[in-house]
């Protein structure tokens, strides 16, 4: 264990037995960073505990988040995993919520730990017919979440302090838009304004949807399998709602540019037959979902990732590889906008 590692044990275990949040706390061992991803820093925990004369251990998770405004990124997912798995929806029970940065510097959340392993391993690793039994359980769960009922989300006002805002999908785009337009400044140089114009222009065209909660960072490494084989979806910083079939492009963007182009169709279909219906006008929320994509990229790169909530080092993992070029292929596919000075912004 780091130095930096045996200080957060120490000063995390100090203050779980001040808050007296577990019954018969003893002290916090076995600490050990699991996961790293753009936003947040994930650790594994034991809890000892003494009950009834017996010493017990319980394992937990702790999320810490990164960057800027996190104290409001960290409280929405924290709300909206209480709700879901309130609502038996398969995600881990969340225990605490911090928002004070003095405690351990940065806002955090503890959770329950799931023992078992992410969907993507088990789909590389397992034969063919486990590969698309699995695939077909992730998009069952995508529709289960599409189909909750969203005024269960909505009448909290500490998560959706304006539900106005979500009446239809078309009011939510057009704030959206608006809302898009003023950061047009930073990306002068790009024809992002192109891309504003086209969405806009073409929202007009696409047939009437559906207001969904959205999970928005689907993809097979966040659902885990735990040991028992009962799934688990986790990573909940972008919960919203919205039209149901963002996120269903989203998904689709992520492993169609993260070189499995492949699957998009495979998934698209699926997800289809599950819910009963043809997924209409997909194409257009694929370009939506690519121009989110870049304009967070280009955000981060322009303005430092610390802006939009993530770890310093998210920068150099969004150059790696040639995620970001696809995610350009794709918009332009769908939209036919050629981007100018890409590549200039790419190497600053």
């Amino acid at each position: 264990m780091t130095t930096s590692e045996t200080e957060l044990r120490s000063k995390l275990s100090d203050y779980l037995k001040a808050q007296g949040l577990f019954k018969g706390h003893g002290g916090v061992v076995d600490l050990a960073m699991i996961a790293q991803g753009w936003e947040t820093e994930i650790y594994s925990f034991g809890l000892e505990r003494d009950v009834d004369d017996e010493t017990h251990a319980k394992t937990l998770v702790l999320r810490m988040y990164n960057g800027e405004g996190t104290e409001g990124k960290s409280t929405k997912e924290f709300k909206a995993m209480a709700k879901l798995h309130g609502l038996k929806f398969p995600t881990a029970k969340v225990y605490h919520l911090e928002t004070n940065r003095s405690v351990l510097g940065k806002p955090f959340v503890i959770m329950e730990k799931i023992d078992g392993q992410s969907m993507g391993k088990l789909i590389i690793t397992s034969p063919r017919k486990t590969g698309e039994e699995m695939i077909r359980l992730f998009c069952r769960i995508f529709v289960d979440l599409h189909e909750l009922d969203t005024g269960q989300f909505l009448s909290d006002r500490s998560l959706f302090p304006d539900p106005s805002f979500y009446d239809t999908p078309e009011h939510y785009m057009k704030n959206l838009l608006n809302n898009a337009r003023p950061v047009l400044v930073h990306f002068s140089d790009t024809g992002f304004d192109q891309v504003l114009d086209w969405i806009g222009k073409n929202m007009k065209t696409i047939s009437k949807g559906r207001m969904s909660p959205i999970h928005l960072d689907y993809h097979f490494d966040n659902v885990l399998i735990r040991n028992d084989g009962r799934p688990f979806v986790i990573d909940w910083t972008n919960f919203d709602i919205m039209d149901y079939r963002l996120d269903l492009a989203w998904t689709l963007l992520l492993v169609s540019t993260y070189g499995h182009p492949e699957a998009r169709d495979y998934i698209l279909g699926t997800y289809g037959d599950i819910a009963g219906n043809e997924v209409h006008d997909i194409e257009y929320f694929e370009a939506l979902a690519a121009a989110r994509r870049l304009h967070d990229i280009f955000m981060s790169l322009k303005m430092g990732p610390e802006k939009l909530g993530m770890r310093p080092e998210a920068t150099e993992m969004m150059k790696q590889g040639d995620h970001i070029k696809r995610v350009v292929e794709v918009l332009r596919d769908r939209t036919g906008i050629t981007f100018r000075g890409f590549d200039k912004l790419l190497q600053s």
